[in-house]
């Protein structure tokens, strides 16, 4: 009988809904170094900037099975910031050219990366042309899953 009511129990446990941010890990993905950003965006600090495009980066991922992450330079009239887009083979099918001089406005969300800011893209637009990175939640729009 004891048996029994600890099989229950256990059963029981298991029909718990579980909190998911205690399954998640905190902080940077396996792997991904400091650019796994998608824990990172906070809607809370989004901000919209203007200005010249002092450098275009791609930051290799140091292993052959993950791609290569985009980054640019923006110098606004109060600072220079980098700005980090998302991976360089999806800014490459988007077919929007991003070069030094270009000047773009930026909204993205404000974070501190080994203690200096950065703007993790929602959106770079150039022009009339826009580079949709993330939805309003900093959802990745390279990722497939629910609610896409």
């Amino acid at each position: 009988m004891k048996k029994l009511i600890l099989w229950g129990m256990v059963a029981l446990v298991g029909l718990l809904p579980v909190n998911e941010s205690l399954a998640q890990p905190q902080g940077p993905r396996p792997g991904k170094g400091p650019w796994a950003s998608g824990r990172r965006y906070n809607p809370k600090t989004v901000e919209t900037l203007a200005g010249q495009l002092v450098a275009v980066d791609t930051i290799a991922s140091g292993r052959p099975d993950l791609p290569g992450r985009m980054t640019l330079s923006l110098k606004t009239n109060q600072e220079t910031l980098t700005i980090y887009l998302g991976p360089a083979w999806f800014i490459e099918q988007q077919g929007m050219k991003l070069t030094v001089g270009d000047q773009v406005e930026v909204k993205g969300s404000r974070v501190a990366m080994e203690g200096k800011p950065l703007i993790i893209a929602n959106y770079v637009k150039k022009g009339t042309q826009m580079l949709k990175l993330r939805d309003d939640r900093g959802l990745p729009l390279w990722r497939s899953g629910p609610g896409r």
